[in-house]
């Protein structure tokens, strides 16, 4: 049975008396490694591309240390198991850290160029066995590129087949939960269509959040000055009323391109009573003018793994909707302890106006809300469902309280068997 070693080779036509011409470069590649080398290093910090791989100095080291030696292999390669191993974890290498393929195609032609010289110069008395080299040579390093475009190939194909898997899971689990929520079709496509409008609306923001953000910014910058030009309070008032709008609409536009541009969170670590207490500091003064008293119950829990900064704004977000609730002040009731189902519990609550019975279900859509226009955009709640979603956890509103609204919050801590969808992209 021919080996697929075998059959790369006859491919090729590489033989045992291509081995032999270039088993005698082997002084060549000795003497002028060096010089080879760097004549490679040189060209690569001619492109971008290449250049961008090479602004750590230990992997500059790296890079010269590797293609020494890759081109004193070239005249006694063994063509066994390892070395088709070797050059398939090249291509994947580079395919890993974003080099392109044309480049690494490319840099087989620049040896190939380089090399051609010396093997014509050292068999200058034989015409015919300096091509007869080349050829050998150029077989090899063709092998080479074949090898490493497996690896880029491998890597894909896994890939794609991982994503493809990923895609039935999440079909077949779509079709359980359409079989489980029949009974609620007509509220699923209400969201179905919310979220349409969602993403619209992000894409729109994506593309025009730059070019609206630089006028709001003359604007505003406008206003500010105009501010200590006019003496007229009325007027004045009208200049403030005019900047807080402005940034009122560009924290609105940051929200909705921060949801049109997804990311990978940092995961770490996060104790919650730190974070709640600042998050709770950040809003003292406006909780002060509203006379919102705020009292807290933090009970020792575990940590969780998260993202600190999604995190804030969670509880930013819930403390916030609480405020408004409260018009004519209240209290902020904040509590945290552990559930023992190997999640930290985190209560919400507010004496405010409450949540009415006909709405409770449609809180977190996008843009639904119940303050009147110009009070809320109707995402922040949406936004706080999907942060805790993602941090593997659940939030609820609670059925228990007669007067106001509380939020019942369950994160999975560090180590618990429900943290594992703290590895999610966000």
């Amino acid at each position: 049975m021919v080996s697929e070693t075998d059959d790369r080779l006859a491919f090729l036509n590489f033989g045992s008396e291509d081995r032999e011409r270039l088993a005698v470069l082997a002084p060549v590649l000795e003497k002028h490694s060096d010089e080879l080398v760097a004549a490679f290093y040189r060209h690569l910090l001619a492109f971008p591309e290449t250049r961008r791989l090479l602004r750590d100095p230990v992997v500059k080291d790296r890079l010269i240390s590797v293609q020494r030696r890759y081109l004193l292999s070239l005249a006694s390669p063994s063509l066994d198991a390892q070395y088709f191993d070797e050059r398939r974890q090249i291509g994947e290498t580079h395919d890993r850290v974003g080099l392109e393929p044309r480049w690494y195609l490319g840099a087989y032609a620049l040896y190939l160029s380089l090399l051609m010289p010396l093997i014509f110069k050292a068999l200058e008395h034989d015409r015919h066995e300096a091509e007869c080299t080349v050829m050998a040579i150029q077989k090899l390093l063709f092998l080479d590129a074949q090898i490493a475009m497996d690896g880029y190939i491998a890597r894909h194909h896994r890939e794609l087949e991982y994503l493809t898997e990923e895609l039935a899971n999440e079909g077949r689990r779509l079709e359980r939960d359409f079989e489980d929520q029949a009974a609620a079709l007509r509220t699923t496509e209400s969201r179905a269509r919310a979220a349409e409008e969602l993403a619209s609306v992000g894409a729109l923001v994506a593309g025009l959040a730059h070019e609206i953000g630089t006028p709001m910014s003359v604007i505003q910058g406008h206003a500010k000055l105009l501010e200590n030009a006019v003496a007229d309070e009325s007027a004045r008032w009208r200049l403030r009323t005019i900047q807080e709008q402005i940034g009122r609409i560009s924290r609105i536009i940051q929200t909705l391109l921060n949801m049109a541009r997804p990311r990978r969170s940092p995961r770490l670590p996060v104790e919650l009573v730190p974070l709640i207490e600042s998050s709770l500091s950040f809003l003292q003064e406006k909780l002060r003018r509203r006379s919102i008293r705020v009292e807290t119950h933090f009970d020792h829990a575990p940590s969780i793994v998260g993202d600190p900064e999604r995190l804030q704004q969670l509880f930013l977000n819930l403390f916030l909707n609480a405020a408004d609730a409260m018009q004519e002040g209240g209290e902020l009731q904040v509590s945290l302890t552990d559930a023992s189902d190997g999640s930290v519990e985190v209560r919400v609550a507010d004496n405010g106006a409450g949540i009415p019975e006909e709405v409770r279900e449609r809180i977190f859509e996008p843009f639904y809300t119940t303050k009147a226009a110009g009070e809320g955009n109707g995402l922040g709640l949406m936004v706080a469902h999907g942060i805790v979603v993602d941090h593997g956890g659940s939030i609820e509103l609670s059925d228990d309280r007669e007067v106001g609204a509380e939020f019942v919050l369950r994160l999975p801590f560090a180590g618990a068997a429900g943290s594992a969808g703290a590895s999610a992209p966000v």
